[in-house]
């Protein structure tokens, strides 16, 4: 084929995750290794497709320097990170984040505070896994992402260090070392970093409520509007060793502390209209909230080696426990008050204690040449104790509100059992695989005395085929049933308060989601990667809002619905037009579809959307190098709500220092500040309407050294 046509393909495509382990379906990036006189050329992928997942080399990429973990994800093929940091995958919600292999019991905003405090620097790769074989959990409807942290193991000491300063509408600075030393049969390994991240958003909330009987007149509007002022700060570290006792066996531990600080402060006002011509009443709003949370992780593993064939018992334990504080005050100024409601100060006290036991063992069962078996077991025991006090000021006097307060304490057992067989020939690969998941969950709300329990049992196979040709063609399928639990902070039926008009309330009778998804994909050599796949989702769980028209109050929640459908295409088209040039560009197409009756209304929601990301890659001078990376995402459906679509660009330029072991970058995010976006939606008796402008433009200057 003329490189001009694939040229032209590659600017129409999209990332996909063809299942492929061949070399030649890898977008491949040139490292240069100076041997005294001798130059030796390589290539290391950037992206891989292998059988069971896609791998992004962080490392090998142009943003492994000056961004945080969580800007990096949402740049990685076919992954959206929404404003409050919730992934999606292929315009899919649900899904479950691995780090380093081990399954995150972090809720959505403990998770996003984490990886927005963890450097890029620090990641060697990530897997996006859609379609998960039985030997990974079940967990995750929309597949898994792994994230994988550099860990040194050559002989003596080797390390780096980084400094990272960056401002948008507030300050942000990241710095850090990591260290890693080897001598015989013993590895030690640590890091620490320290983050500071300044933020600032604006949210505007437009809502119009329409009269009982004649749904075209508009009985009330409200009007609030909100800027907020977000400094994150954290520090986190690790200790770890590795010790061979043969060469056959090795043991090892970790020792994980995640200590931080999350503060919002947010001014605003709120205004309704009733009748929309006439105002009603007008409430200024000065709201403090300070969390804290401590949490630390300890983790042994252990590996043996049975014989030459590899034939092996992997061994991991793991214990972690944290404690989580926050106290919130909301301060209310009534400007004017015809309504019957009551505008009290507010303030709260929300302490958590988490802790989690994982135990699994894992074997790893080669029977000949071409047939293989795995299998397995895994226990996760989760415990959480929320005893939260909210008050409110009447005359000058704290009251404790019975509405708000609550002591929510909630027990999860998950026990699986596994097995995994794979058989492989000339040109093609088979594997088959059944898991089973016991699960057990206690919700006791103590303040109201309400007790629950419930356990089930759920099987979750899983298949997938391959062939390739001897000519670079390859072709694939796979199947695998996936479920989504709600989380505990799902399940907590007592309040969250933003401000005073806004809250978010858990929902115990939540159940959890049953995804059946299915994908079929074609390869051919490096320049192109094509899927297309569908899955069915039973009792899928989405945001709802809900009025309260007496106080003006919006609650957010989560409720089941019927079901949904999801499918879509990928294409992605790689190619260097120049040496100096290199382009990656992919392209997801894709409809998501809602069905259910929720408080009596059926709902048929269905959005055609798409997304677009191009990433270059360009080497000015030897050691100099620029990137940009331009993606849009179009309008696309959030369960019962729209969200419009929006453009992002972000260049940097990169500059090799020392001899190759230093590099400083300077990187613009969100170059033409279009990062902003609208939810929109009907929510039955009224319509809903929400702005972002979001803190997305921030210029960072960036060091990193190696050694």
């Amino acid at each position: 084929m003329n490189r001009s046509y694939i040229w032209l393909l590659s600017l129409c495509s999209l990332g996909s995750y063809a299942q492929t382990e061949a070399q030649l379906d890898s977008i491949l990036n040139s490292l240069n290794t100076t041997l005294g006189e001798v130059v030796i050329t390589a290539s290391t992928p950037v992206f891989q497709q292998k059988a069971d997942k896609m791998v992004f080399s962080v490392e090998n990429s142009a943003l492994s320097d000056g961004s945080t973990v969580l800007e990096v994800l949402g740049r990685a093929p076919g992954v959206v990170v929404s404003q409050e940091g919730e992934l999606s995958l292929r315009g899919k919600k649900g899904v479950s984040v691995m780090l380093n292999g081990k399954l995150s019991s972090l809720s959505a905003k403990e998770l996003a505070n984490l990886l927005r405090s963890t450097n890029s620097s620090q990641v060697k790769n990530i897997e996006i896994i859609a379609n998960p074989s039985a030997k990974y959990d079940a967990a995750g409807n929309a597949g898994i992402i792994n994230i994988v942290l550099k860990k040194y193991k050559m002989e003596g000491l080797k390390g780096s260090s980084y400094l990272n300063a960056g401002r948008g509408r507030k300050n942000r600075m990241n710095a850090g070392f990591n260290l890693g030393y080897t001598h015989n049969k013993l590895s030690l390994f640590g890091d620490y970093s320290y983050t500071f991240r300044g933020e600032e958003e604006h949210k505007h909330y437009l809502q119009d409520f329409y009269n009982d009987k004649n749904p075209n007149i508009i009985d009330k509007h409200s009007e609030q509007r909100i800027t907020s002022s977000e400094p994150l700060t954290s520090n986190n570290f690790k200790l770890g060793a590795d010790y061979n006792v043969s060469s056959k066996t090795t043991i090892g531990f970790l020792f994980d502390a995640k200590i931080g600080r999350y503060e919002d402060y947010t001014k605003g006002y709120n205004m309704i209209y009733m009748p929309v011509s006439t105002l009603n009443s007008h409430v200024n709003t000065n709201n403090a909230n300070k969390e804290h949370w401590y949490d630390y992780t300890f983790n042994l593993t252990g590996s043996h080696l049975f014989n030459e064939k590899g034939r092996k018992v992997d061994v991991d334990l793991e214990y972690e426990t944290s404690k989580f504080r926050s106290r919130q005050l909301q301060l209310s100024d009534v400007v004017l008050n015809n309504s019957t409601a009551n505008f009290y100060n507010r303030r709260g006290y929300i302490p958590s204690n988490f802790k989690v036991f994982n135990g699994k063992v894992d074997f790893t069962l080669p029977i000949d040449e071409k047939h293989a078996l795995e299998t397995g077991w895994k226990s996760i025991v989760k415990s959480n104790d929320n005893p939260s006090v909210y008050e409110f000021e009447n005359n000058n006097i704290w009251t404790v509100d019975p509405a708000s307060t609550n002591h929510y304490k909630y027990n999860e057992q998950i026990h699986a059992a596994y097995a995994n067989y794979k058989l492989s020939l000339e040109h093609w690969s088979f594997q088959v695989g059944l898991r089973s998941e016991y699960t057990q969950t206690e919700i006791d709300q103590k303040t109201t005395k309400e007790y629950s329990k419930n356990d089930y049992t759920k099987f979750f196979p899983s298949a997938s085929i391959k062939y390739e040709t001897d000519n670079a063609h390859g072709f694939y399928a796979s199947y695998s049933k996936r479920i989504n639990r709600p989380s505990h902070f799902d399940l907590n039926p007592f309040r969250f308060y933003d401000d005073p008009f806004n809250y978010w309330q858990g929902n115990p009778k939540l159940k959890p989601e049953i995804t059946h998804a299915s994908e079929v994909g074609y390869t051919w050599s490096k320049y192109l990667i094509a899927n297309v796949y569908f899955s069915l989702t039973n009792d899928v769980m989405t945001n709802v809002y809900n009025y309260q028209q007496d106080t003006g109050i919006l609650v957010s929640t989560q409720d089941n619905l019927n079901k949904s459908y999801h499918y879509g295409a990928n294409v992605t088209g790689t190619v260097s037009p120049f040496e100096w040039w290199s382009m990656s560009n992919m392209f997801n197409l894709f409809n998501n579809k809602y069905e259910g009756n929720y408080q009596g209304t059926e709902i048929n929601s269905s959005q055609v959307a798409f997304t677009f990301n191009s990433q270059n890659n360009f080497t000015i001078i030897k050691g100099l190098k620029a990137d940009v990376n331009a993606q849009y995402f179009s309008k696309s459906n959030l369960g019962l709500y729209k969200r419009d679509g929006y453009f992002d660009l972000t260049i940097g330029v990169s500059k090799a220092l020392l001899e190759d072991k230093a590099t400083i970058k300077l990187a613009v995010t969100d170059v033409l500040n279009t990062v902003n976006y609208n939810v929109t939606g009907d929510n039955f008796n009224s319509s809903i309407h929400k702005k972002y402008d979001l803190d997305s433009r921030i210029a960072t200057l960036s060091f990193n050294y190696k050694f």
